[in-house]
């Protein structure tokens, strides 16, 4: 017999599963493709909710079991409950473990013993997507310490990295897709007239904070270009990187104490000004996603009005090069950006003050933010050697959702010598199970709250029967 390697979620998650139910998918045709591909390729059987006519937009309704949930979110556990069983559901498929839905999907599935999957943006972008079993980010059930990946490392098909082939990606392949997204959410806003989104839904507001980020952009061209240059000549000398979020994050509301971006920001340039040493420089890197949306210069301002001397030593910066500051930076202090990744590659000290799952002793500096400033250590490069390549083998898939995903060949299960990773206890319990304890009334628009038996109606539009 041949050697025994790690199966990929992904593997994982095309053996275990039979029947399927896809929830909201990232904006575009990924989950539409996605289904396609288990389908056709590993005979499932898959089902699809849409909560909005966005989501119907790139999952339409004469695909085979495609279904409209539009009764309420309070209604939502019992329908989904009655749906599952109604349909013999084995496994729960979402994107963003942390939206509404999602959560009380996570909660179903655990109190039923089904399987629950989260895809999110890659861990190491631009080149990837994320899969996770039971949650992603904080919630990922991998243990938290470094060790671990240390004994998986020689279990994994690929032990050493190798740069993954380029896949188009950036800001305009997800912006055509957002806009298409949210303009036919609203257009049709009707049709789901009881939907949470888990995030702002005003079409003129982001129409003018896109514009106004565009202008932005071209504005700070220049400027941005000339400080680059600037820090690749030496000029900022020893500097911190100070890389902020979007506004509207997830990743700042559910895995970190703070209240906002702003108030990260702020806690950061306090510390600074407190306990960094004289002879080192902040840069804060705002997030280009977020350009047109907010501003934080008058924060950063007033608080060198109360620390004149940091007024030559705290720099702002839109669209400068990550890569570049990464270059010649010598520590990074994030929430839990996935930049703190990017930093960790670049061997470069790390100190994290959300949650994520990366926060780890021998990678991550797990000492005070004060002590950071004056002591910035390294990461291990053989331990996060270890981290990166089990996630590139195991939780990451290549492609980028707004343009292509490269969804691999897959063998079948009694051809291939594989073992599933056996972690047992050490595993990090991902959230509190709440029981669910009132049967789902079915009903295929999942529209009316009312009873009605199951053999009578489902009104979820099933829009394959008609």
């Amino acid at each position: 017999m041949g050697k025994i390697y790690t199966k990929s979620n992904l593997e994982t998650l095309t053996f275990q599963s039979k029947r399927l139910l896809l929830l909201q998918g990232p904006i575009g045709s990924f989950f539409k493709d996605f289904s396609q591909w288990l389908t056709d390729k590993h005979a499932k059987t898959v089902f699809k909710l849409n909560f909005n006519y966005g989501d119907e937009y790139f999952y339409p309704e004469d695909i085979p079991n495609t279904f409209a949930y539009r009764d309420t979110y309070q209604a939502f556990p019992d329908k989904l409950a009655a749906f599952i069983a109604e349909h013999e559901i084995d496994t729960i498929v979402c994107f963003g473990d942390a939206r509404p839905y999602h959560q009380i999907a996570k909660q179903t599935a655990a109190a039923q013993g089904l399987d629950f999957w989260a895809f999110e943006e890659g861990y190491f972008r631009p080149f990837y997507i994320t899969l996770e079993k039971s949650g992603v980010n904080a919630f990922s059930p991998l243990p938290r310490c470094a060790t671990f990946f240390q004994k998986q490392l020689s279990s994994l098909p690929q032990t050493v990295y190798q740069e993954p082939p380029v896949i188009k990606g950036g800001f305009v392949p997800m912006a055509k897709c957002a806009m298409r997204y949210y303009w036919a959410a609203n257009r049709r806003s009707k049709s789901y007239p009881h939907y949470i989104h888990h995030r702002m839904m005003d079409i003129p507001v982001y129409i003018r904070s896109w514009a106004l980020s565009g202008i932005k952009r071209l504005l700070y061209v220049l400027k941005d270009y000339k400080f680059a240059r600037a820090v690749k000549n030496g000029r900022y000398g020893k500097f911190y990187i100070l890389p902020l979020q979007v506004f509207n994050d997830s990743q700042v509301r559910v895995h970190s104490d703070f209240s906002s971006v702003r108030s990260f920001l702020l806690h950061v340039l306090t510390s600074f000004a407190t306990h960094a040493p004289e002879d080192t420089n902040l840069i804060v890197k705002h997030h280009p996603m977020d350009r047109g949306f907010t501003n934080y210069r008058k924060d950063i301002q007033q608080l060198i009005k109360k620390h004149p001397e940091l007024k030559k030593r705290i720099f702002y910066v839109h669209d400068t090069s990550l890569p570049t500051l990464l270059r010649h930076g010598i520590g990074m202090v994030t929430l839990n950006s996935t930049s703190g990744l990017s930093a960790l590659i670049h061997n470069m000290p790390v100190k994290v003050l959300g949650r994520c799952s990366y926060d780890i002793a021998g990678i991550t500096y797990q000492n005070s933010l004060a002590q950071f400033w004056k002591q910035p250590t390294p990461p291990n490069p053989e331990l996060f050697h270890a981290y990166r390549m089990y996630h590139l083998n195991v939780t990451q898939i290549h492609g980028n959702f707004y343009s292509k995903v490269s969804l691999p060949e897959i063998a079948n299960e009694k051809h291939i010598a594989i073992h599933p990773i056996e972690v047992g206890n050490s595993y990090m319990a991902a959230y509190h199970c709440s029981s669910i304890h009132s049967p789902l009334i079915p009903n295929h628009s999942l529209q009316n709250s009312n009873y009605i038996p199951v053999s009578a109606r489902y009104s979820l539009n099933n829009h394959n029967s008609k």
